[in-house]
């Protein structure tokens, strides 16, 4: 499924070189680029300016894109790969997952919620947990947090994510799959330490 028939109008003018079109694109995607920009760098300011960058990186390379395609899925893609060649840049410590999660009760996943409300995280039970969660979620490493943020904060369907992500169906799940049970794991060992 493409876009809407009136961003397809929009990314047009902006094709043509209306500069109000441009800025209807940007007003209409800034929250959703600033929001995986920042979940994925974990600072306000380099959030603020990747997604800077990467609107100026659409106004330069509109013409690359396909109309046919969702116009969000190629904005978040561009800033999903923007923000990881920071990362890889910086080169941030981050936890390893490569141990899949082994308890004696035996596998637990994490379920975060309903992917349809306004803001998932603030749905959980109060702001202690979000806090928990947002601290689980920023210890996953690049690849696994892109998946869970995309998924349960973006809302967006397994299919979309492989389109942002540009990987496979299967990726996908395995990516949730793990960021899920990375985040069980280190809840649990976080609210082990404190007794509760």
């Amino acid at each position: 499924m493409g876009s809407s028939p009136e961003e397809r109008r929009l990314v047009a003018r902006a094709r043509a070189g209306e500069e109000g079109a441009f800025r209807s694109l940007l007003r209409r995607h800034q929250r959703d680029v600033f929001n995986l920009a920042f979940r994925i760098l974990r600072n306000r300011e380099d959030a603020e300016d990747a997604a800077q960058e990467v609107f100026l990186r659409i106004y330069r390379s509109l013409e690359q894109y396909d109309p046919e395609r969702p116009f969000r899925n190629w904005l978040l893609r561009i800033t999903h790969n923007l923000c990881i060649d920071w990362l890889r840049r910086r080169r941030i410590a981050t936890v390893s997952l490569g141990e899949p999660l082994r308890q004696d009760e035996g596998e637990i996943e994490w379920e975060l919620p309903d992917p349809s409300a306004a803001d998932p995280l603030e749905t959980l039970l109060g702001k202690e947990e979000r806090e928990l969660v947002e601290e689980a979620i920023a210890k996953l490493g690049p690849t696994l947090r892109s998946a869970i943020v995309l998924r349960h904060v973006q809302g967006l369907r397994y299919e979309e994510i492989a389109d942002v992500l540009g990987i496979p169906l299967g990726t996908v799940k395995v990516r949730l799959f793990r960021a899920r049970a990375a985040i069980a794991e280190l809840l649990g060992r976080k609210l082990e330490r404190e007794g509760r």
